[in-house]
């Protein structure tokens, strides 16, 4: 039970050296399986005389959200078995320093972790095209567009991690396709709302100024019911499903 009174850095770093013993030989079979299926595609690019070998940065981006979807699938692996969930809440740490280790693993600590192995990874393959006659230049993760997708990353992981920590059986599979179904309930909601607010239905014309018919004109990009969406999802989606994780943690110890 949490009845641990003071935050402590030291437990949370125990805790991740536990989580990373206990998990590395599945993380290590997602991560070679992705690093595999990268090395195939380079190699059936090679023989067919194809361009994937100076695609290297699109490789990263799609690895990263491959491999971190499949690690967040599998943040706490103990709830999957009845009697590690007990070990697991019963260890001596606040429920706030189980879900700092959980997070930290699967976003800053993965995202450091993929990047370093992609790195090598990149190294290789130069010096493989360098000798082959290969195009291939090091990806750059410094820029303003590898940011963004951090932190879209990280919104879209914390809605993983929120369905870890709620069902014990296949996680992640059952996360996608929750988010599959609210996903189409929620377009169908907005795109209702957004023929209301123009108050007729009937058929658009689109153009790049915006959705034109026979007696509007009516830009949809600056209306509050496309900017609040936004809104929500850039400051509101992670915090929410943080806060719904701790609570379901909480709700398991109790």
């Amino acid at each position: 039970m949490e009845n641990i009174k003071s935050f402590s850095f030291k437990r949370i770093l125990l805790l991740m050296q536990k989580t990373l013993y206990e998990n590395a030989k599945s993380v290590s079979i997602g991560l070679i399986t992705v690093f595999g299926l990268f090395s195939f595609i380079l190699i059936m690019s090679a023989l067919k005389d194809a361009g994937a070998w100076d695609k290297l940065q699109a490789f990263y981006y799609v690895g990263l959200f491959i491999a971190g979807f499949f690690i967040s699938g599998m943040a706490f692996s103990n709830f999957r078995n009845k009697e590690k969930t007990m070990s697991w809440l019963t260890l001596p740490a606040s429920i706030s320093e189980k879900l700092i280790s959980e997070w930290l693993l699967t976003t800053i600590i993965y995202i450091i972790a993929y990047s370093a192995i992609f790195y090598a990874f990149n190294l290789i393959v130069f010096l493989i095209g360098d000798v082959f006659n290969f195009e291939v230049n090091f990806i750059n993760i410094f820029t303003k567009e590898t940011l963004i997708l951090f932190l879209h990353y990280i919104i879209i992981q914390s809605i993983l991690l929120a369905g870890a920590a709620t069902f014990k059986k296949v996680p992640l599979f059952f996360t996608i396709s929750s988010l599959f179904i609210i996903g189409l309930i929620i377009s169908f909601y907005l795109t209702i709302l957004a023929l209301g607010i123009k108050g007729q239905f009937e058929v658009f014309q689109f153009n790049g100024n915006g959705i034109q018919s026979n007696n509007f004109n009516y830009d949809l990009q600056n209306h509050w019911l496309i900017k609040v969406p936004k809104i929500m999802y850039y400051y509101v989606t992670a915090p929410v499903f943080w806060i719904y994780t701790y609570f379901k943690i909480k709700e398991k110890e109790a």
